[in-house]
């Protein structure tokens, strides 16, 4: 039988293994200067994709925060090429 402190140890091994694996996100490697730009220019993009209309600016903000964020990390997606006309 083990002994409350051995079974306290267990767990706590445990818990530190399956916190191990979590990996946190490389730091991205940009100034804020230019993540801004970034951003801002991904917010307008989406602001002339919706035909310019107004009213959605922080949508369109937060959208494009979380776009340039996930192309800085993961590179830019990839674009399926156009079908050859025959």
């Amino acid at each position: 039988m083990q002994k409350r402190g051995e079974q306290e140890g267990s767990a706590a091994k445990k818990r530190r293994g399956s916190d191990a694996r979590r990996v946190p996100p490389p730091p991205l490697l940009i100034k804020d200067e230019e993540l801004y730009e970034r951003v801002a220019r991904k917010a307008y993009e989406l602001y002339q994709q919706r035909g310019e209309v107004h009213g959605h600016d922080l949508d369109d903000w937060l959208t494009a925060e979380r776009l340039v964020r996930e192309e800085l990390l993961h590179g830019p997606p990839v674009e399926e090429p156009l079908l050859e006309e025959q």
